[in-house]
């Protein structure tokens, strides 16, 4: 089964790495510097008009431009998002005792950077393991918010 990932991350290179990596492993990467510039992200709360989520995976830096990513999440999954949370990674490192307890609370992943190209498909893997093969996802263009 192929995933789709989508990918915020500000820094060029980390993020061309992180989707280059997840294509290596055989899934779509959807990669963004910004929340805004994705079309399911560009508002805090969940803005999806679908009934499906918007991809089976996260991967977000915890460094953005306005806001942390822990707290982007925080606002959407506590906002509807129709994401699964243990599908979703946030990646950082150093990570403060606050950043594990708040995303152990979510029920999300953490990844310490620089991340290691088999601890992403191992990663990957287990949501594929997860996931219904005949799961549905938003189109790709959807407008959010």
């Amino acid at each position: 089964m192929r995933l789709r990932v989508i990918v915020i991350e500000p820094e060029q290179t980390v993020r061309e790495s992180l989707a280059m990596m997840v294509e290596e492993c055989g899934h779509e990467a959807m990669a963004f510097d910004v929340p805004e510039n994705c079309p399911f992200y560009r508002s805090e709360t969940c803005s999806c008009p679908q009934e499906h989520a918007c991809a089976d995976a996260l991967l977000l830096g915890q460094h953005l431009p306005r806001l942390r990513g822990i707290t982007l999440l925080e606002r959407r999954l506590n906002g509807g998002c129709k994401g699964a949370a243990a599908h979703m990674a946030l990646l950082c490192l150093p990570w403060s005792d606050d950043d594990h307890s708040r995303t152990a609370a979510l029920g999300c992943r953490y990844l310490e950077t620089p991340l290691r190209l088999g601890e992403l498909a191992d990663w990957l893997q287990c949501i594929v393991e997860r996931t219904a093969p005949g799961r549905r996802l938003a189109p790709r263009d959807a407008p959010g918010g």
